[in-house]
């Protein structure tokens, strides 16, 4: 399954092809039936022997030691061997009766090949004269049975390494949409939560909240019907609200709201209702198959309903997903019905979500336990202190939560190596911006984060990674959120050196303005108070210290 947005793994076994064929080794595609084909133009005496009906016979009768996906060398005669590599991408251009399995192979040629009983039937079978043949043969292409088998051993072994990178990388896109979801969840939780303003009237608030819910979950009609025994929601133009595309849906829609209320009883868990007219609701079987309803509680108190039907695939059904996922929804709405002043405490819950996921990063590598926090609270420290305003400081301080979101497609075991790392290590590491850019990529909510994680390792002189940019080509939250990192590194114990003293620490950001970070930028950070970074840092060493 291909990662989106990264052709350089998008087909591992493309690039296996590719290098095998820099060391000039023959690539075949073969059936379980006998048929086969060279791929590419491959040498004469190659596509003599591929396209033979020996080659054919010998085919079907090793298929099954081919199929065992050992990655070892299978002999078909002597001084022919294949080497199994992965099924093929289907059928291939001049390859015929493939219908059963298909698979690509190496295809290596050996000095016993000319002297085979094998080779003699081929030449008779395509009625090729033999010292013709062995005339035109490419003789020095041809290996020594040593040469065979050490080749043999070392394509086994690239095989195998792709079959592991192909199932990581399933793994990482599977992980990357697991946490898509998430994020479409928070993202929306946290859009909720901003608009709940005194200043904004409720309706617009419901309105933009039922819209973006109806996205989210993926219903063809959603709606939230105010309850009508709840004496604070009487001076509301509009005790429900409906979003859906049929003026036919709306009407019936509004009509049943408080006909449903009646209906649920003292439910307060999401229910999913497949038996529509079994509910008694006059003119709801028309308009759902199935119908999702979540009560809007509060302290005991029913303020409502948030009920919508049917998927917009129409090959899904309603889950118990959506229902969890409405359970979230409705309990933020129920929060907003009951008090706007509660704006707080949403926001609270949904940063503590990010705070969670931070915290989860983190605990890849004990030694910087609390790392991502410290980058968020000094990456906002200083976005305030350069001028942004509110809304991009709260930017900037998610940003810095989730900026090291991409280490979790490196392996454990480079990020807690102690001393230093190798160069094929390092540059393990150094893919982490872009794995945390790819798992954020599509979520609209949190286009404005990736700047700041797919570039918080730049260097203002262009000499960072992963596009060494320089100078204001990197993106502000890059360059504030590099500029944290970096403080916090150099203030944390590692695996591999102690922590610098502060005054040390402020001495080398300032050595490095111009050079690696922007220079208006270390002039605000040094004036900045470092009181709460250094509460936090002491917090987070007696949490390491109690574990």
């Amino acid at each position: 399954m291909p990662v989106k947005g990264h052709p350089d793994i998008q087909a591992p076994s493309g690039r296996l092809c590719q290098r095998l064929a820099e060391l000039d080794v023959t690539l075949v595609t073969v059936c379980a039936d006998g048929g086969a084909g060279v791929q590419g133009r491959g040498r004469w005496e190659e596509r003599l022997v591929v396209g033979s009906p020996v080659f054919a016979s010998s085919l079907r009768s090793k298929w099954g030691e081919l199929t065992q996906r050992s990655r070892q060398a299978v002999s078909l005669w002597p001084g022919l061997s294949l080497v199994p590599l992965y099924p093929g991408p289907g059928r291939s251009a001049g390859v015929h009766g493939c219908e059963a399995g298909e698979i690509t192979a190496a295809l290596l040629l050996g000095t016993e090949l000319a002297e085979s009983e094998q080779f003699h039937r081929v030449c008779d079978a395509t009625e090729t004269d033999r010292r013709a043949a062995l005339s035109k043969m490419d003789v020095r292409a041809l290996l020594s049975v040593e040469e065979t088998q050490r080749l043999a051993q070392m394509i086994g072994w690239m095989a195998r390494d792709t079959d592991d990178l192909g199932w990581r990388l399933n793994e990482l896109h599977d992980l990357s949409w697991e946490l898509a979801g998430s994020y479409e969840e928070l993202s929306l939780l946290y859009k909720l939560s901003t608009s709940m303003v005194v200043d904004h009237p409720p309706q617009s608030f419901l309105e933009e909240a039922c819209r973006e819910m109806r996205e989210v979950v993926g219903l063809r009609w959603l709606a939230i019907q105010l309850s009508p025994s709840e004496p604070g929601f009487a001076d509301l133009s509009v005790p429900v609200c409906i979003e859906s595309n049929s003026s036919y849906d709306k009407l019936v829609i509004r009509q049943m709201g408080p006909r449903l209320i009646e209906a649920i009883g003292g439910r307060t868990e999401p229910t999913i209702v497949d038996d529509v007219p079994g509910m008694g609701v006059p003119g709801l079987a028309q308009i759902a198959e199935s119908l999702l309803v979540t009560p809007l509680h509060f302290d005991g108190k029913l303020l409502g309903l948030l009920y919508g039907a049917d998927k917009i695939d129409s090959g899904l059904g309603l889950s118990t997903v959506d229902s969890k996922l409405c359970a979230s929804l409705g309990s933020s709405l129920s929060i907003y019905l009951k008090n706007v002043l509660l704006y707080e405490d949403m926001q609270s819950m949904f940063l503590g979500t990010m705070h969670a996921l931070s915290t989860t990063i983190d605990a890849k590598d004990s030694y910087t336990q609390g790392h991502s926090e410290r980058v968020a609270l000094m990456s906002r420290q200083l976005a305030e202190a350069a001028g942004l305003d509110d809304q991009a400081v709260q930017r900037v301080y998610l940003s810095g939560l989730v900026h090291d979101v991409g280490k979790i497609g490196v392996p454990e075991a480079v990020l807690t190596k102690p001393g230093k790392l190798t160069k094929e290590e390092y540059e393990l590491v150094k893919m982490h911006p872009e794995i945390g850019a790819r798992i954020l990529e599509g979520i609209r909510q949190m286009d404005d984060l990736i700047p700041g994680v797919l570039h918080h390792h730049e260097s203002w002189d262009g000499k960072g990674y992963p596009h060494g940019l320089a100078g204001h080509d990197i993106p502000l939250f890059g360059r504030i959120i590099g500029l944290a990192d970096a403080y916090d590194a150099m203030s944390s114990d590692r695996t591999y050196r102690r922590a610098m003293p502060m005054a040390e620490v402020l001495d080398e950001v300032r050595r490095c303005s111009g050079k690696q970070f922007d220079p208006d930028l270390v002039e605000v950070f040094v004036g900045l108070d470092f009181g709460p970074y250094l509460e936090m840092i002491s917090k987070h060493q007696n949490l390491k210290r109690s574990a």
